[in-house]
């Protein structure tokens, strides 16, 4: 009974010492961790329409991090992430290279200042503590406070910091996505063997590129191509990039609009439009897109955010009119397949 007596104690200490904290620094503490913590698991990532398996080893060791995702369930895939690096192993007839979800993908570096730029768009509060995976856990939630952006549940390993339950929460706080390990451990050091894939180069494609830094947006920039009348409260441009088109006949720009926690992008491609260019609106799970047609420009805004947003950046923007007309024929995005961000 004492030791029982200890325990509850101890237990209730630490409740009320994560309690006392405050939400929105374990917020940062739990945004860096996911990036310098040894840790490796199974998780479970669902959807409305996908649930999906997958083993995650991650190591940080002498300031260089290394991220290894194999699927356990449907076809067999593996991502290797070390630095700006990214490995891809995939099914030869499999020919769209999708995303593999982890703990540090779901949400961006937020550091102290960031947290605190953000709580003007957002309310944290803290919800307690459960378990998961066999782990004490402390969760926090963020609430957006207008309908411009959608809200998370995170729950982290009290000693550790790194999540382990990442519900991304839309209107009337539905779970549109989760994502959980159900077990997970935290070894001292992750030896090189665990960051090998276990597939066989002969049997799958291989693709391999570089994450490059985009370009830093400049306010001052006469060249952008596209003007906002108007944006949601909060969202602001943080990066523009230029690239060429597939079949490289032309180019696309790209705008990313970020609140410092959400980010949608905007891509406008100078061409003579289509008949079967996107137009209107369109939704698959939690992502939005949203499409028109100016003139001789076609505008897509895709992000993972309400439709609300989306629909008030894509109504609002409009092509430069100092810009440079090119003649663009290769593809632009669709709603279909949107590009990361």
């Amino acid at each position: 009974m004492r030791s029982l007596a200890v325990l509850g104690l101890a237990a209730a200490g630490w409740s009320l010492a994560a309690a006392a904290a405050d939400p929105s620094d374990w917020l940062a503490k739990m945004s860096e961790a996911a990036r310098t913590a040894n840790y490796q698991g199974v998780i479970v990532y669902q959807t409305q329409n996908r649930l999906e398996t997958m083993r995650v080893v991650h190591r940080y060791k002498n300031g260089d991090e290394v991220e290894r995702v194999q699927t356990l369930t449907g076809a067999p895939r593996e991502i290797l992430k070390q630095g700006k690096q990214v490995i891809c192993l995939l099914p030869k007839d499999r020919k769209v290279t999708l995303e593999l979800p982890t703990p540090k993908g779901l949400f961006p570096g937020l550091t102290p200042e960031r947290v605190a730029q953000i709580a003007r768009y957002y309310e944290f509060q803290d919800v307690g503590t459960a378990r998961i995976a066999g782990r004490n856990c402390r969760g926090i939630t963020i609430a957006p406070r207008d309908q411009f952006r959608y809200g998370y549940e995170i729950w982290a390993d009290a000693g550790t910091a790194v999540p382990v339950k990442v519900n991304l929460i839309g209107r009337d706080n539905r779970v549109m996505e989760q994502l959980m390990f159900t077990e997970i451990e935290f070894p001292k050091t992750i030896p090189d063997s665990a960051l090998q894939t276990e597939l066989d180069p002969q049997q799958f494609q291989k693709i391999t590129r570089v994450v490059e830094d985009p370009r830093p947006f400049d306010a001052a920039d006469s060249t952008a191509d596209m003007q906002f009348a108007n944006l949601p409260p909060g969202y602001r441009v943080t990066m523009r990039d230029v690239r060429p088109t597939a079949d490289g006949q032309g180019v696309v720009e790209h705008l990313l609009l970020s609140d410092g926690l959400s980010a949608i992008s905007v891509f406008s491609a100078r061409r003579k439009v289509p008949a079967q260019a996107f137009q209107g609106a369109s939704q698959i799970g939690a992502m939005h897109a949203y499409g028109r047609v100016v003139g001789q420009v076609h505008i897509t805004v895709v992000g993972e955010a309400p439709s609300e947003a989306v629909r008030l950046i894509g109504e609002s923007v409009q092509p430069a009119p100092s810009a440079p007309v090119p003649a663009l024929d290769g593809a632009v995005p669709s709603a279909a397949t949107p590009a990361p961000h």
